[in-house]
C-alpha cells in the first residue's frame, strides 16, 4: 500500500509499506480522509516539541471498517465509515485513574507518536472508532477537531446564555465557537485575518473584531460593560492570554488552548479582584462521540470549516498550502478515496 512520509523539514515523499498486521483488539482501516491542523504544520516544519522524521502524519482521519478482531462485540460493524479518536493512553498512570486520561503521562498519539492516517490502511484499536452515520469523509475527519473545541466548553462550564469571547479563528477556535454556540452560548471572535472573522460570522457569531483593534473595547461594548463570562485563547499567544484575563468578566473563566513555551506575566491581584477561574484544555476527555454528533447535527456549519480538499496524489501541496497561505485556508482536508 501506499503512504505519504514525512522525510524531514518540509521534505514529503510517498513509499510503499506492506500491509498493517493488527495486533491484539486492533482493527484495520481503510482511510478516506485526512485533515491537517496546527500541530501538523509545526510537524512538518519540525518546529513541534514532538518532531521526528521519518514519520506517517495525521491524527485527524475517518475511513470504513476493513476487519474487527474476532473478539469484538462493540457497535461498529466492517464496512462502516466511523471517524477515529488518535489518543492510545495506559489506563493505569493517575490523571487516567482520575478519569483524564487526556493528560495520560504515557499518551501515544496516531500521527505523532505513532505513525498516523497519510496511509491507504491502518491498524487501530477497536475501540478508537466511533460512528459517524452518513457524514462524508471530509466531514467525518472534522469529528478529532471538533472533539477539541468540545473538550474546551467543558472545561469552561459555560452556561446557555453566557457571553464567549474567542482569541483566534483558526480550525480550533471555530470548533470551540461551534461547540459553545451549541450549548446556547452568545459569542464573538477575534482573529488578524478576515476571511476567518467573515466565517465566524457567518457560523453565528454575534459580533468579530480584529485583532489589531481595541479588542476590549469592543467586547465591553457587546457585553453592555460587564465584560464576557467566559474566555477562550487559542492563538498560543502570551500577550493575547495577557489580554483574556485582563477582559473577562469578574466571576469568569479563561480557557487556554493555544500551546506556548514562552512565559506570561500577569498581576496576582487580577486573580483575587475577578475572584477567576484559570483552565487549561488539552485534546478531549471522554467526549468523541458527543463531537460526532455535534458534526453531524450542524453539518452544513461543519462543511464550512473545510476550505480545501485535496487528493491524495497532491498531498505534498496540501501541507504546503497550509503552510504558507493561512489567510486562503481554514481546514484543508487530505482525500484518500
Amino acid at each position: 500500500m501506499q503512504t505519504l512520509v514525512t522525510v524531514g523539514p518540509r521534505q514529503l515523499e510517498f513509499r510503499e509499506a506492506p500491509e498493517p498486521t493488527p495486533g491484539p483488539g486492533d482493527a484495520v482501516v481503510a482511510v478516506e480522509a485526512v485533515g491537517i491542523c496546527g500541530s501538523d504544520i509545526h510537524f512538518y516544519t519540525g518546529e513541534h516539541p514532538y518532531s521526528r522524521f521519518p514519520n506517517i502524519q495525521g491524527h485527524e482521519f475517518a475511513g470504513r471498517v476493513a476487519s474487527l478482531p474476532a473478539e469484538y462485540t462493540g457497535p461498529i460493524s466492517v464496512g462502516q465509515r466511523v471517524a477515529v479518536e488518535p489518543l492510545v493512553v495506559c489506563g493505569e498512570c493517575l490523571p487516567c485513574r482520575r478519569g483524564r486520561s487526556n493528560l495520560c503521562t504515557q499518551m501515544r498519539t496516531f500521527g505523532a507518536h505513532i505513525n498516523g492516517g497519510l496511509q491507504e490502511r491502518i491498524a487501530v484499536p477497536a475501540d478508537l472508532l466511533y460512528d459517524v452515520g452518513d457524514l462524508t469523509p471530509a466531514l467525518a475527519a472534522l469529528v478529532e477537531p471538533i472533539s477539541i473545541g468540545m473538550h474546551a466548553r467543558m472545561r469552561s462550564g459555560l452556561e446557555s446564555g453566557d457571553t464567549v469571547l474567542i482569541y483566534g479563528a483558526g480550525p480550533i477556535g471555530q470548533a470551540i465557537l461551534l461547540a459553545a454556540l451549541d450549548a446556547g452560548a452568545r459569542v464573538m471572535a477575534v482573529d488578524l485575518e478576515r476571511s476567518r472573522l467573515d466565517l465566524a460570522l457567518e457560523l453565528g457569531a454575534e459580533r468579530v473584531a480584529s485583532a489589531n483593534d481595541p479588542v476590549d473595547e469592543a467586547a465591553l461594548d457587546w457585553t453592555d460593560g460587564d465584560g464576557p463570562v467566559v474566555v477562550f485563547e487559542a492563538t498560543g499567544v502570551p500577550r493575547v492570554l495577557e489580554q483574556a484575563i485582563e477582559v473577562v468578566a469578574p466571576s469568569g473563566t479563561v480557557v487556554i488552548v493555544g500551546l506556548s513555551r514562552d512565559p506570561v506575566s500577569i498581576p496576582m491581584v487580577e486573580f483575587t479582584r475577578k475572584e477567576l477561574k484559570v483552565v487549561g484544555s488539552r485534546n478531549n476527555c471522554g467526549v468523541f462521540a458527543q463531537a460526532a454528533d455535534l458534526v453531524q447535527r450542524r453539518r452544513d456549519s461543519a462543511q464550512k470549516l473545510i476550505s480545501h480538499q485535496m487528493p491524495f496524489k497532491a498531498g505534498p501541496d496540501a501541507f504546503e498550502l497550509a503552510l504558507t497561505d493561512p489567510a486562503h485556508t481554514e481546514k484543508v482536508v487530505i482525500t484518500l478515496s
